[in-house]
């Protein structure tokens, strides 16, 4: 079994929490870009698959049905499926014929997207695009989705969710490290890995980030192409006008991060909207760890019998009692973050300024979270803003006259205090898809 079959056999964590985005976001997305294209909108999903899991779990073009069905007559959406591979392209095609897919317009396209792109951008003309490109590996060459992608030609609103396999820019950086190291030549299906590589990532420049990773070290690779990840979302960024929002995903918690999901969008509420979602998301992620971890257990004691002195299997995972037992510690870490902003930059609207709001919680809290920590600081008299209508598009007003604020209260040990918002520090809690 293919590595990329064996995925389809059951939905693991980083998967779930994948798609936890996917069940919200593009719901969100169409809402808002498809006000101003006369309700058209399109979902394109470059690397589909077989739109099922072989556990029944929904895959991504399900999800992308789902949220047209949710939508119903207020968006026009269309939604387009890629899959390259012909056997999942075919299941595809059974999957959308069998759930009915009622009242959604949809075509299914097999082959390479690539190839295919330049042909299906003119059906998404005057319409809002939201493009999911999550491979098995590289995705769409870098001169491609900045041009016909990032560079799409009109006003209508573009984003795209872009899937950075860390582990596969840390694999074929061994492969690069590894015949440097040994003074030997690349064999020639290496030179065609690495040759794949350059025009995903568009030139050679991150080969000399591995020269300098020492031996077979597979932490030390995973923060270089952690660190390539950023340099070619920086570079994109840069060279488009588009902002980012990136998410380092692990599948499971004690492991490396095998990839980081990452936004481009036009505007700010897209970058406030996305943040919020993958804050819900990481309660997906979370359900699925524990969900694993009780079939582990119940598998084990299964094994050992019926009369083992301790209940190995733990209990169902709770989602609401999850966030709410962290909720306090996680408004209070938001208020903080707000304070030390208001402090450092003065006074700014937070849709402005998403990722450093939440700073090392994104991926954990959400809006929900942020509303209550402004309501909390205008409480205590610390800021105008009083958290209610659109409080995130208003700017929150510090007050001037001094305030003494209430000592903060304890912290679980399961869920540390996020220090400050600093660019690019990951929290180290256990129940956060990063850590």
């Amino acid at each position: 079994m293919s590595a990329s079959d064996e995925f389809f056999a059951q939905r693991r964590a980083a998967a779930a929490f994948k798609h936890g985005i996917l069940e919200r976001y593009p719901v969100v997305f169409a809402g808002k870009a498809g006000s101003i294209t006369s309700g058209r909108v399109v979902f394109l999903d470059g690397y589909a698959g077989p739109g099922r899991y072989e556990d029944g779990s929904p895959g991504s073009p399900l999800l992308f049905v789902q949220a047209a069905q949710y939508l119903g007559e207020l968006r026009k959406v269309t939604g387009i499926f890629v899959e390259q591979h012909p056997d999942r392209c075919a299941r595809l095609r059974e999957v959308l014929t069998e759930v009915g897919a009622t009242g959604v317009n949809y075509r299914t396209v097999e082959g390479d997207l690539g190839a295919h792109l330049p042909g299906l951008l003119p059906s998404a003309s005057g319409a809002a695009l939201f493009a999911f490109l999550d491979p098995f590996g590289t995705a769409l060459n870098r001169g491609q989705l900045r041009s016909q992608l990032l560079g799409r030609s009109g006003r209508a609103p573009t984003e795209v969710l872009l899937h950075v396999s860390v582990s596969t820019v840390a694999r074929i950086g061994g492969l690069l490290r590894a015949a440097e190291r040994d003074q030997r030549a690349l064999e020639e299906r290496d030179r065609k890995t690495i040759a794949n590589l350059d025009r995903f990532l568009g030139g050679t420049w991150w080969q000399e980030s591995f020269r300098a990773v020492a031996g077979e070290d597979l932490i030390t690779a995973t923060e270089v192409a952690l660190d390539v990840a950023q340099r070619y979302c920086a570079t994109l960024t840069a060279e488009t006008g588009f902002q980012s929002i990136s998410m380092p995903v692990r599948t499971a918690a004690e492991q490396q991060p095998k990839y980081v999901l990452v936004l481009f969008t036009r505007h700010p509420a897209g970058v406030w909207e996305f943040a919020s979602a993958v804050g819900m998301a990481g309660r997906n992620w979370q359900q699925a760890l524990h969900d694993a971890e009780r079939a582990r257990a119940d598998a084990a004691q299964d094994r050992l019998g019926m009369d083992t002195l301790f209940d190995l299997v733990p209990e169902p995972f709770d989602p609401d009692v999850y966030e709410r037992d962290r909720r306090p510690v996680w408004t209070r870490g938001l208020a903080e973050n707000i304070q030390y902003l208001l402090a450092e930059h003065g006074d700014f609207r937070l849709f402005e300024r998403t990722v450093q709001v939440y700073g090392t919680l994104l991926g954990r809290a959400w809006e929900r979270h942020v509303r209550q920590a402004v309501k909390d600081l205008h409480r205590d008299g610390l800021i105008a803003n009083d958290g209610k209508y659109d409080f995130e598009l208003r700017p929150l007003g510090p007050v001037t006259l001094p305030v003494q604020r209430p000592a903060p209260g304890p912290v679980s040990a399961s869920d540390p205090t996020p220090g400050r918002p600093v660019d690019g520090r990951r929290p180290s809690g256990s129940d956060h898809p990063t850590a």
